[in-house]
């Protein structure tokens, strides 16, 4: 079998995108930046993507236990190794090539299962970075304190919280129609209202907060 005829292409492809993710990770690394860590910053700002099937696709395929490349890579690697070995076989015992659009999807199917049970074992044992910083979607249910003058629905006031790693965040607030914030109260944010403003509710639990 010619390992580059033309009916070994997808496979070939898949391979050749693991080693370019690769030769791009060791790039990225050499000027201090992190490829799949930047590729899961974005992925994070796609609520929809934790949705529906796309969310149970990412999801059996490890997405979130591993880096995003990582697992893409070991998806990409076995559809190319099984692909090329289920080819050489074919070809071997009927010498001419299996049609690629029978071949691809059932390789795609048992990439995808062989991506999954790799991805969940090797999970436990990838180091997790530990880090301070926290996305805007954890603001949702912190306690915040309002720095500014008097907010209205639709008339948002400044006010600030503190994180569980001690960094202090501002933002703006606004509570529901009919009430109002003062200087020094003390607020519970309930859901974001645009990219810089929050809806908030007084505090519920004043004898505990």
């Amino acid at each position: 079998m010619n390992l580059f005829s033309p009916y070994n292409g997808p496979y070939l492809f898949a391979l050749s995108f693991v080693l370019l993710i690769l030769v791009l990770e060791v790039i990225a690394l050499i000027f201090g930046q992190l490829l799949s860590g930047a590729l899961d910053a974005h992925l994070e700002d796609y609520e929809t993507l934790s949705n529906g099937n796309v969310g149970q696709i990412l999801h059996y395929l490890n997405i979130g236990r591993l880096p995003a490349l990582a697992a893409l890579c070991l998806l990409a690697g076995y559809f190319g190794i099984f692909g090329l070995l289920a080819q050489q076989g074919w070809v071997s015992f009927w010498q001419v090539p299996l049609s690629n659009l029978l071949l691809v999807p059932l390789t795609l199917i048992f990439s995808v299962i062989a991506a999954h049970y790799t991805g969940k074992a090797i999970a436990p044992w990838l180091p997790h970075d530990e880090t301070s910083a926290i996305n805007e979607k954890d603001y949702i249910g912190c306690m915040a304190v309002v720095t500014g003058h008097a907010g209205r629905a639709g008339l948002p006031c400044e006010a600030k919280f503190t994180d569980k790693f001690g960094q202090t965040h501002y933002l703006l607030l606004e509570p529901e129609e009919g009430k109002e914030f003062h200087q020094g109260d003390r607020v519970l944010i309930i859901c974001r209202l645009s990219a810089t403003r929050y809806l908030a509710e007084l505090n519920p639990w004043p004898d505990v907060l």
